[in-house]
């Protein structure tokens, strides 16, 4: 169109060819010609130019998704590494000190151990005493089990940690044990705490998280399908995550008996990462969960207690290997005791960012 704005300006101006047309500082064209033929290309004008873009330009690269969005996602290929029980590097077990270490590590996801305590409180203890990990025995002799003491005297437990014994008070998040409520309160939205259920009521869980509006960063695993529902209800769109023992439950737990939960994820072991296996949950968009301490951490565990970077080197490789074959075998999240060392594997220029 813009040519045939130029060809009724030429017109105007008497039929001239570009070699006739006078250019300069004295040349006159009709003004009304001049007007028409103006008015004529802005009609005809592209609104936008969309449809032929620079030859240079770069389109932006997708925002990854966050470990919260890539664990409710099937299509997120994105592994996850879940730190057992906090464990990140040298705070205490189930500590708000070790989440915040693991999220310093860019670890994307950590497993909390959940009990209640005589007066319902939720809170963070993996055995069902406090005897292995705190003071508890010297403090309530007889009486250790975490459904025995109140809340005030859950939290005025020591851990049971050298740095601790002095001055416990002077550094909390490492020397008292927490609650649930607290750790949603401390650690950032976009990490997924994998809640291993272990005794109290799922709905005393669900309270929690609801009043943190916390649901979209919560797995809650648990064995009992009856115990799942319970959370599913009281948690609408909750994930759930059940365990498999057996080649065969993979295929009960994705029948349209259990739709309701809305499967996302199934914990399972290594044996279970098979080709038939892989094949039936991505038919479900479903995907499978194990824990590599066998696998991967064995050779992490060895690079560890090495200090010469020579010999470090190889049991890091061999541990980069495990992992690369669990999830070539199918596997999409595994639980670790060396999560920071896995993360600088899979994670180097942050997660859900191509290596």
């Amino acid at each position: 169109m813009a040519i045939l704005a130029a060809a009724l300006l030429l017109g105007a101006c008497g039929g001239s060819t570009a070699d006739d047309v006078e250019v300069g500082p004295d040349a006159s064209v009709d003004q009304g010609a001049l007007d028409v033929a103006a008015d004529l290309a802005e009609a005809t004008a592209p609104d936008t130019l969309d449809d032929d873009p620079a030859p240079d330009a770069e389109a932006s690269p997708p925002v990854p998704l966050t470990p919260a969005e890539c664990v409710a996602d099937p299509a997120c290929t994105t592994p996850i590494l879940n730190a057992h029980r906090g464990l990140c590097g040298d705070e205490p077990e189930n500590t708000i000190a070790a989440f915040l270490q693991c999220e310093q590590f860019v670890v994307p996801m950590f497993e909390i151990d959940l009990r209640q305590t005589s007066d319902g409180a939720v809170v963070l203890m993996h055995d069902d005493t406090v005897d292995r990990t705190t003071d508890g025995e010297d403090r309530f002799p007889g009486r250790t089990a975490v459904s025995q003491l109140t809340l005030a005297e859950f939290l005025s437990l020591v851990i049971d940690d050298a740095r601790c014994q002095a001055a416990p008070d002077a550094s909390p998040d490492r020397c008292h044990p927490t609650t649930f409520a607290t750790l949603l309160a401390r650690t950032q939205a976009a990490s997924v705490l994998f809640l291993d259920f272990k005794d109290g009521q799922p709905e005393a869980v669900a309270a929690d998280i609801l009043a943190a509006d916390a649901a979209g960063r919560v797995i809650f695993f648990d064995s009992s399908f009856e115990r799942l529902r319970a959370y599913r209800q009281a948690v609408p769109g909750g994930l759930v995550m059940p365990r498999a023992e057996a080649i065969e439950d993979f295929a009960a737990f994705v029948a349209p008996e259990n739709d309701d939960l809305d499967l996302r994820w199934i914990h399972g072991d290594p044996f279970h990462a098979t080709p038939e296996v892989a094949t039936l949950l991505k038919a479900h968009g479903v995907r499978l969960y194990f824990n590599v301490f066998t696998l991967s951490d064995v050779p992490f565990a060895a690079a560890s207690a090495i200090d010469d970077p020579a010999k470090k080197e190889p049991w890091l490789q061999k541990a980069h290997a495990a992992l690369d074959k669990a999830i070539a075998d199918g596997g999409s999240g595994f639980g670790t005791e060396f999560a920071p060392l896995g993360a600088a594997y899979l994670y180097p220029n942050g997660f859900g960012v191509a290596r």
